[in-house]
């Protein structure tokens, strides 16, 4: 018991005694986590590196297979219309948004954990889900991406179209990317619109991470919250609408491109968020995580008031 280190003489204490406990708390939470989720990171790395890996070296099948229409003098066609827009660098980057799908959920989480006094088991639980969110839906991404692909809105003047001869259909007018003269890596990043990337592992995030706080302040519950928690719970859902919005200003992707990435975001974080706690929507266990070791025993009543006591309480809720 720690109570009876307490009761005795200065003199007759160990020196080092704090500092030991502390290093063997230290090592039972490090052997702790390794042994709950050391697989699970090692696989989301796996996960990551080949995600990169296909989108590096493998051929953008679908988008090399597809043809366009090339008209000569003719700059009012329906598909010059789609094809025809400026190029513009992005202006938020692959990298840039890859920080803030990963930093932004672990702000909100560090932060919430800071503020309820969760464990630091709930923490890695919170962070390995919203991380394992994001990979999760860049390499499902990734793979349509390069299997479907499309032109992205600036594909004429990324591809720079010089055909030695007549195309294939009916009237010759029809090309593959084989025509164009431009930079080859812009032509290969041209080919790969369906869908918007940038879009999908946003929404994975912010979405997962409203999953995340819901479940931590109640906010779908049987009480009303404070605004402030509502404006929380909305954060990650607007600044994943902003990030469309910026794909769309920059013209990097086509409104289909956009609208399905942000399905395909929503749909992997719900399942990921489903595979790391009991429920989504349920008050009463959605802030339980699952274990690989056991099944979950329920224990509604039991569980619910204990969250209630022991969490928002701090902040202040009725």
């Amino acid at each position: 018991m720690g109570s009876g280190d307490e009761i005795l003489p200065m003199s007759n204490r160990h020196e080092g005694g704090g500092s030991e406990r502390r290093k063997s708390t230290l090592r039972s939470k490090i052997v702790d986590f390794g042994k709950e989720f050391g697989l699970d990171w090692v696989t989301i790395l796996i996960i990551g590196i080949i995600a990169l890996m296909i989108d590096k070296y493998v051929p953008d099948v679908g988008g090399k297979a597809r043809y366009f229409r090339l008209l000569p003098g003719e700059s009012t066609s329906p598909q010059m219309e789609a094809f025809g827009h400026p190029y513009r660098k992005q202006i938020i980057t692959f990298w840039v948004s890859a920080g803030l799908n990963v930093g932004i959920p672990a702000l909100f989480i560090s932060v919430l954990e800071l503020c309820t006094r969760g464990s630091f088991i709930v923490f890695a639980r919170g962070i390995l889900g919203a991380i394992n969110s994001v990979i999760m839906c860049c390499f499902v991404q990734i793979l349509i991406k390069t299997l479907v692909g499309g032109y992205r809105p600036s594909w004429f003047e990324i591809c720079k179209p010089q055909p030695d001869g007549p195309g294939v259909g009916f009237d010759g007018t029809w090309y593959k990317w084989t025509v164009c003269t431009g930079d080859q890596e812009k032509i290969n990043w041209a080919l790969e619109s369906f869908p918007s990337g940038h879009v999908a592992t946003s929404f994975a995030a912010g979405v997962f991470l409203s999953l995340y706080i819901n479940a931590k302040l109640k906010v779908f519950s049987d009480y009303r919250v404070n605004p402030i928690i509502m404006v929380l719970f909305l954060t990650p859902l607007t600044l994943a609408v902003l990030m469309g919005g910026a794909i769309s200003a920059d013209m990097s992707h086509h409104s289909y491109d956009i609208v399905g990435g942000a399905i395909l975001g929503i749909f992997i974080a719900f399942v990921t968020f489903r595979s790391f706690y009991v429920s989504i929507f349920d008050p009463r266990t959605n802030h339980i995580g699952l274990q690989s070791s056991r099944r979950f025993q329920h224990r509604p009543e039991i569980d619910y008031c204990e969250y209630r006591a022991r969490d928002l309480r701090y902040f202040h809720l009725p």
